[in-house]
């Protein structure tokens, strides 16, 4: 296949441009970049790949998470070899689409058989308050994270209003408040990373069990979960505006928190830090949260300079690769709860693609995310 075309990728969506560098390189499926398999490090990018397709209807994005999706998913809606990770239950957005998409019902069982694991106790553990460990190990023995509500909630709450599930949505619902009353901070507005319900944990606070940092890209799938969240969950119900006052205080806690560059750092409270630094996928999640809320009229217009300094400022990190395609540069790898703030800036940004074996896809994704909302402007 021929190199991309930077001159004619000039006049192009950006995310678009990022499409084809993802569907040249990684072949057949997006599986070749992380070998992970069914699990959120897949879906994320495709998530995005979706929020763009649904606005321009290529065919051949529809191909590509399709391709993806079959390959886990047999004709009778079966997903094999799931692991007990809430990472797990996230590429469920992905069956939702394309049962929206074809009608195929295959797409409609596996989504449920995902809903019905993760709601099954022998597989799924939680903490004495009813949270769902965020993976069933010794490792997360009583943890909930913020991430994990995006892995879970934007899921169900859609999945219980398509198919009518109120189990679904109040559970969704439950699991969000409940992991926000653990960490979300007033003064600040802005959450923990975590919390440890047995308070034991080395990076837990022994009284109150959060963790001690405010991280990027947890921002930015909390953020971006209750964004999705309040896109389905009818208004009219007793805990939206719950849900509403979560998503705008974290709002007033981001706008305040943005670096003078438009960019939020890898701890969003520590840009006096010298080893802090600009990370693109909290950052790219929290414009796509920002954006849509403003969207939807549950923001106000003064939102509108702080998604623009930081849009601006992400498309400098997006730039042309040695293959001649898009590359997203500057953002954290996979990581988990940390104990300090010297923990969190020991691990520094990476690129995808990379020149190390282990290739990382929050930087797609974020960039997928944001370029759907900003670049359409829809």
């Amino acid at each position: 296949m021929a190199l991309y075309n930077s001159t004619r990728a000039q006049s192009e969506h950006i995310g678009t441009e990022l499409i084809n560098a993802i569907i040249w390189r990684y072949q057949p499926t997006i599986n070749v970049m992380t070998q992970k398999g069914w699990d959120h490090s897949n879906s994320i990018i495709l998530h995005g790949m979706e929020k763009i397709y649904l606005q321009n209807k290529d065919p051949r994005y529809l191909a590509y998470i399709k391709k993806f999706v079959d390959d886990f998913v047999d004709e009778n809606g079966f997903i094999t070899d799931l692991k007990t990770e809430l990472d797990e239950i996230q590429p469920g957005v992905l069956c939702l689409f394309l049962y929206q998409e074809t009608g195929e019902l295959k797409y409609k069982h596996a989504a449920t058989q995902l809903k019905d694991y993760l709601f099954d106790s022998s597989f799924f553990k939680t903490t004495p308050e009813g949270g769902y460990w965020h993976k069933n190990n010794d490792h997360y023995n009583g943890v909930m994270t913020i991430d994990g509500t995006y892995m879970i909630s934007p899921f169900l709450i859609k999945y219980g209003t398509l198919f009518q599930d109120s189990l679904c949505i109040e559970t969704g619902i439950r699991q969000t408040l409940l992991v926000a009353s653990k960490t979300f901070n007033i003064e600040t507005n802005l959450p923990y990373h975590g919390w440890d319900s047995n308070k034991d944990k080395e990076w837990a606070n022994p009284i109150t069990g959060s963790s001690p940092e405010i991280w990027s890209r947890s921002i930015g799938w909390f953020s971006m979960a209750l964004i999705d969240m309040l896109e389905y969950i009818p208004n009219s119900h007793k805990d939206y505006d719950k849900i509403l006052y979560l998503y705008q205080h974290l709002s007033k806690g981001i706008k305040e928190n943005q670096n003078n560059d438009g960019m939020w750092y890898q701890l969003v409270m520590r840009n006096n830090l010298t080893d802090n630094y600009p990370e693109t996928s909290g950052s790219g999640m929290i414009i796509y949260a920002l954006k849509k809320g403003m969207n939807m009229g549950l923001l106000n217009e003064g939102y509108k300079e702080t998604i623009d300094k930081g849009w601006t400022s992400l498309k400098t990190f997006v730039k042309s690769s040695s293959d001649g395609y898009l590359m997203v540069n500057s953002f954290c790898p996979g990581m988990g709860i940390q104990k300090s703030a010297i923990d969190y800036l020991a691990v520094r940004p990476v690129s995808s693609p990379s020149s190390d074996e282990k290739q990382h896809p929050h930087g797609y994704c974020a960039v997928l995310m944001a370029a759907s909302v900003m670049s359409y402007n829809k």
